[in-house]
């Protein structure tokens, strides 16, 4: 029967479930928002017990030992009880709003632990797995293992990366003594090199800018700061309060005093985002956490760099969701390769403590090379696919076996939007051409078509362009693979007037790389395109709406198409009208 690895995502946001096998191959991974349609579902349980059984019936033997891993040491376990026991996880007691949170943490006046949680009970879930094995299947075979947070992040960059030796950096809000930890990768083993102590955070300071924008860090809208930055200038004024702010020493970063903290709030109130003003008021404040930010990780990098370790550098961590930041790594630091995994942030510490766990078990061998392919979620459900077909009552439907990708080119190279779904669903908040709306990148309105019709997002949010790879060095300078839509390019004057629709304000896109080998299907989607258009890439956003999580289920994509301007839904090799 074997024995299955299960890892837990169990921050307060976040949370997911991935699965590993005896023979160290991943069989599934994905966050509980896509199966509770609950953006970040904050505050709720990875292991949500009907999307539990579904997985233990699809992928596992319920009668096999199990062991489950959480990315949270007993460290962390043991003070989440102690602060249970005298009231510190009270629901009432834990600041709310992540403003109140963040500035507390950066005056030192919190203790760090009680951001992982709003009530004791989230960081030490995983009981629901027991109690399922146990009175779903009779099973009591269940072990428990926990492993440190940035630990478990590391081992989802490393494992995961194509790399035999690496250099890891994870930096994020915070961990369970700090926001910035090193580690050496070495024949499938990973050791710390240094883990930085202290409340200081590059993460959250970026997540208090994200609050001066106007944007919600519970929602995860720093990525709008990266959106908005490209609009503004650099405010040497403001550029210097941040360098008050945060001095980098070594691997480590300082803050001042406190009162020197306080004053660098009292200076930045003025400059935030007022109500109801548009947000292109504070685009010159984005602009200048995006520089700042960039800073402070290229000073980092490089002083790591010079420990000698490694030029291929794998990064995790919240913070290695910086897309447009990641772009510049290769040209600004000492580093020749980077590796950031499809889920860098704290849904991607599922899986990195269920290979933890593998490794623990398996000392002497090596997760399985399946590790890469970032397609380890749920596939749409059979039977409500037969469903809809019997009793959908729909006036424009075909089935197109063998040619769905000629016809989906055909209605994109006439200005269609598409909804194009197939087989699983990817890791990580990135829509990698299985859960994907698609759209013509050549219209110069097609953005702002997308934006009002079906996204219903700010105007200045940019798309991404999966561009297939053997074009890379065409269309964009200084050209790097990004399979997982990691990092922000700079087009080619050559090529920005031929797909205005993708590219940003300061000539960039946060690009996917696609070959063949990684998704057949969307490659031959995207071919075709070429072949009707000679343009090799496509306009590609998650399928969902703002504030939304991705689909999940045939319902959640009809829902989305019957309520959007969509024209056309792609589900497997059917093809769907309006």
């Amino acid at each position: 029967m074997g024995k299955f690895y299960i890892g837990l995502a169990t921050s307060f946001h976040d949370p997911a479930i991935a699965i590993v096998n005896g023979e160290g191959s991943v069989l599934f991974a994905e966050a509980t928002e896509r199966y509770l349609q609950n953006k970040r579902a904050y505050g709720l349980a990875a292991d949500v017990r009907e999307m539990v059984r579904q997985v233990l019936k699809g992928y596992c033997d319920p009668n096999a030992e199990f062991v489950v891993a959480k990315p949270w040491s007993q460290r962390v376990h043991n003070l989440l009880r102690f602060m249970d026991l005298i009231g510190m996880t009270n629901h009432e007691s834990i600041p709310r709003r992540p403003q109140q949170m963040t500035r507390q943490l950066l005056e030192k006046h919190v203790l760090c632990s009680s951001i992982w949680l709003q009530n004791g009970s989230f960081a030490l879930s995983g009981g629901n797995i027991a109690d399922i094995l146990l009175k779903d299947f009779g099973n009591k075979k269940v072990s428990f293992l926990k492993f440190d947070h940035h630990l478990a992040h590391a081992a989802s960059a490393c494992f995961t990366s194509p790399f035999e030796h690496a250099a890891c950096v994870v930096v994020d809000a915070y961990g369970e003594r700090g926001s910035l930890s090193y580690y050496a990768f070495k024949k499938g083993r990973i050791e710390r090199v240094e883990q930085v102590h202290g409340l200081e955070s590059l993460g959250i300071l970026y997540g208090v800018c994200t609050e001066l924008c106007g944007f919600n860090v519970e929602k995860g809208e720093e990525w709008k700061v990266m959106g908005l930055a490209p609009y503004g200038h650099l405010d040497d004024e403001m550029l210097n309060d941040f360098r008050s702010l945060v001095t980098v020493k070594d691997l480590s970063i300082k803050y001042p005093a406190l009162q020197q903290i306080k004053a660098w709030f009292k200076r930045m109130a003025p400059k935030a985002r007022s109500p109801g003003a548009p947000a292109q008021d504070v685009a010159d404040l984005a602009y200048t956490t995006q520089f700042f930010y960039a800073e402070i990780m290229t000073q980092l990098l490089n002083n790591f760099f010079g420990r000698g370790i490694s030029d291929q550098l794998a990064f995790g961590g919240g913070c290695a969701l910086n897309s447009s930041y990641n772009g510049q790594i290769l040209e600004k630091t000492g580093f020749k390769y980077l590796h950031v995994p499809s889920a860098p942030a704290d849904d991607g510490t599922a899986l990195g403590a269920a290979l933890l766990a593998y490794c623990h078990h398996n000392p002497n061998r090596k997760p399985g090379t399946n590790v890469q392919n970032p397609y380890l979620g749920s596939s749409l459900s059979k039977r409500t696919i037969e469903n809809l077909l019997k009793f959908g009552r729909l006036s424009k439907i075909r089935q197109l076996p063998g040619t769905i990708q000629h016809e989906t080119a055909r209605l994109l190279a006439q200005g269609q939007l598409v909804g194009w779904i197939q087989g699983r669903a990817e890791f990580g908040p990135r829509a990698l051409g299985n859960r994907s709306i698609l759209a013509d990148p050549r219209p110069l309105d097609m953005k702002d078509r997308i934006n009002s019709l079906v996204k219903f997002r700010e105007e200045f949010r940019p798309f991404a362009p999966s561009i297939l790879d053997e074009f890379g060095n065409d269309y964009f300078e200084n050209y790097q693979v990004s399979r997982y839509m990691d990092r922000t390019l700079t087009f080619k004057e050559s090529a920005r007037k031929k797909v205005p629709a993708i590219v940003h304000v300061n000539r960039t896109g946060r690009l996917q790389s696609v070959r063949r080998e990684w998704n057949p299907l969307y490659y031959d989607l995207i071919h075709s395109f070429y072949e009707l258009t000679t343009v090799p890439m496509l306009l590609n956003t998650s399928f969902n709406i703002m504030g939304k999580p991705i689909i999940h289920s045939v319902e959640d994509a009809l829902g989305l198409f019957y309520t959007t301007g969509l024209d056309a839904l792609v589900i497997d090799d059917y093809l769907i009208e309006k």
